[in-house]
């Protein structure tokens, strides 16, 4: 395969991947914190950005060197991926009533999302990808589509918060009681896809 079309494969799975269900529920618990929409793409960026650094770091050595993540150890990052997502909308139910400023931001703004996105980065759906990538001939091109992987997660956790973010926070605006009763139904999602996960792996 040739850098052009690794490339192009690399964009089109990446924004494919960032619309998978837990991981579209894990940003809702960021958006659903308050802000505008700027900052929800943030979080948004910020979780792809940890995605995208594991999958760069990580998964560009793996397929440099040939080697595989072992059975158990992808089964322990699933279980992983899995028990944050409960812990995120249980973290999403608690804080439900908490009131945040339109120009203010939430707490752990920074380091929530983009550990949130370290942890997918290295779960067993995005080894799926370097599957992919071992199965390319020439490793150039191996390494360039994990990389332009890694950025169209980015690019598309980014585009997903900010259109979660729009239509809630112009919700909310009309009716403010709504927030704390969207939050709860993104920490509801964010329980249930974690559940989701676990099923599927255990």
């Amino acid at each position: 395969m040739s850098v052009v079309a690794a490339s192009v494969l690399g964009l089109g799975l990446g924004l494919k991947h960032a619309f998978e269900a837990d991981h579209v529920a894990a940003v809702c618990t960021f958006v659903a914190r308050g802000g505008t929409v700027a900052r929800a793409a943030w979080s948004g960026a910020l979780w792809g950005l940890g995605h995208g650094a594991v999958m760069v770091l990580v998964g560009g050595a793996l397929v440099a060197s040939g080697a595989t993540v072992p059975p158990s150890i992808a089964l322990a990052l699933d279980i992983a991926v899995a028990v944050m997502l409960v812990g995120l909308g249980i973290g999403a139910l608690v804080s439900r009533r908490q009131k945040v400023a339109e120009d203010g931001a939430p707490p752990k703004t920074v380091k929530r999302p983009l550990l949130v996105g370290l942890v997918h980065g290295a779960s067993g759906t995005a080894a799926l990808t370097l599957l992919v990538a071992s199965t390319m001939q020439a490793r150039t091109a191996a390494l360039v589509f994990v990389g332009v992987f890694g950025l169209a997660s980015v690019i598309g956790m980014a585009l997903i918060a900010a259109l979660v973010a729009w239509p809630m926070r112009s919700l909310t605006r009309v009716a403010p009681s709504l927030g704390p009763r969207l939050q709860a139904l993104a920490g509801l999602g964010s329980i249930a896809a974690g559940i989701a996960v676990a099923a599927t792996v255990i």
